[in-house]
């Protein structure tokens, strides 16, 4: 096996979703379920099981990704080692990520950058949202993506991507019949919801909400996992709250309706520290001005 089909497994491992897989390695999905084939019938067994409830590792897929693991993390140690070597000086940029976005322009950013500067050891590390913004502060990463408010002195941010409340049900829905599904519907209706972990402040906002409109909502399940979210709304367990950014593009046989009667709006910036002079990172921001416009 080549480096590069063990970066496809590792992705496609990791994530448990091929279409977000796909997106963090620049490819298209027909072409990287094509790649994992081609892995499965190279090493003669079975490495991802595939239902309609997601993706799932065999034994031999948890085993082929700790190795891949190491087998990358060895070949990345190997480069950096050969620079200092040959006194070249390494570059590096930590980006931090919310772990639930689903944001192309992280991924596209980050695939511009490998291409046009391949020197530049680009570290992706997948954090809760209450550790982005001091992340930066504390200069554990050189850029963090997360929801708006860009709390820490001395950031500056960047909105990259906006987005809304939707409630994803399935095309039959009553709900569907609705531009605008007005919150109080939400009242006694089984919900979907994010489990609080992800992010305590906004599930607190979240209870305020339905306290001061007297709702009282009725939330059957709370998950950190979307394909979990969407699979029970599919199946009818309950309707799924969710960020647009979250879930867009829906799966086929699902709905997603914008709630209304509140300030249904939600932006993602990108921030880094203002005193931060690396190329690396200014390198990195002018593809992400590219993208963002």
């Amino acid at each position: 096996m080549e480096l590069k089909q063990f970066r496809y497994f590792k992705a496609v491992a990791e994530e448990l979703h091929f279409q977000r897989a796909a997106r963090r390695l620049n490819l298209s999905q027909p072409a990287l379920s094509h790649q994992i084939k081609n892995i499965e019938e190279e090493v003669g067994t079975t490495l991802l099981d595939r239902d309609r409830r997601g993706v799932a590792l065999t034994p031999a897929g948890a085993l082929l990704l700790e190795r891949a693991t190491a087998i990358l993390e060895a070949a990345d140690k190997a480069l950096s080692d050969v620079r200092a070597l040959a006194g070249a000086e390494p570059q590096s940029l930590r980006v931090g990520f919310v772990d639930y976005l689903n944001l192309d322009i992280i991924v596209q950013s980050i695939a511009r950058l490998r291409q046009s500067h391949p020197d530049i050891d680009v570290q992706q590390t997948e954090l809760p949202t209450a550790e982005i913004w001091p992340g930066l502060v504390e200069r554990t990463i050189d850029v963090g993506f997360g929801v708006v408010p860009v709390i820490g002195d001395n950031l500056i941010a960047k909105t990259v991507a906006r987005g809304q409340w939707l409630i994803v049900v399935p095309n039959d829905h009553p709900f569907v019949d609705y531009e605008t599904l007005p919150l109080s519907h939400l009242d006694g209706e089984p919900l979907i919801f994010f489990e609080e972990a992800l992010n305590p402040a906004l599930h607190a906002s979240w209870m305020t909400r339905f306290d001061e409109a007297e709702i009282s909502p009725n939330i059957v399940f709370e998950t950190k996992q979307v394909q979990t979210g969407l699979n029970m709304a599919r199946d009818r367990t309950g309707a799924y709250l969710v960020a647009s950014y979250i879930v867009e593009p829906l799966p086929d046989g699902l709905t997603g309706i914008p709630v209304g009667g509140f300030d249904n709006s939600i932006e993602i910036a990108a921030a880094w520290r203002g005193d931060d002079g690396v190329d690396s990172l200014k390198f990195y921001l002018k593809i992400l001005r590219e993208l963002s416009g």
